[in-house]
């Protein structure tokens, strides 16, 4: 009978602290929720207004990045035939992004170097290659860092203007510039 009570006793407090346990573990939640909603609540008009303008103000710089991106990448340089040097309105418009990239150091350039149908598939891969070089050698001059240009040649592979025309043919000589990120 005695060790019947031990066991009785043992029980008791075992089911006392089962039933103790998870009231506590209740009021530590409920205690906890009224000092989050205390500090929404903390937030004046003016910081939310604040954060408000600070959003406005990166969704725009975002959008202007978009934008000059954009126009960055449809502004190619062209070559005469059979030619990789650069003309001087080829240089003017690398200054300018020249000038850009330094603006955006985190941003990358695959610099695609492309020429007309004539010639041999071996010939107009060599020659897109020399236009891509000659483009990334120019841009490292005005102080772009050589890991943030990548030369690239399609030779004849990736025509703008598919047509035998002369005027189509200018239109595929040329680098053109896509921006990574």
């Amino acid at each position: 009978m005695h060790i019947n009570l031990r066991y009785g006793f043992i029980l008791w407090v075992v089911i006392i602290g089962l039933v103790t346990i998870p009231s506590c573990a209740k009021k530590q939640v409920q205690t906890e929720a009224p000092v989050v909603q205390e500090q929404e609540q903390e937030m004046t008009s003016e910081e939310i207004q604040a954060a408000e303008q600070e959003r406005l103000a990166r969704e725009a710089a975002e959008r202007e990045l978009r934008a000059e991106k954009i126009k960055f990448m449809y502004e190619d340089v062209y070559f005469k035939k059979g030619r990789y040097r650069l003309s001087p309105e080829a240089q003017e418009i690398l200054k300018r992004k020249a000038t850009w990239l330094l603006k955006n150091p985190d941003l990358n350039v695959i610099l695609e170097g492309h020429t007309d149908e004539r010639g041999s598939k071996e010939y107009n891969f060599a020659l897109g290659d020399l236009r891509a070089g000659a483009v990334k050698t120019y841009l490292i001059k005005q102080g772009i860092e050589s890991p943030r240009l990548i030369a690239v040649s399609y030779g004849n592979e990736r025509p703008i203007d598919k047509s035998k025309t002369e005027k189509g043919r200018e239109k595929n000589r040329r680098v053109h510039f896509v921006v990574e990120e």
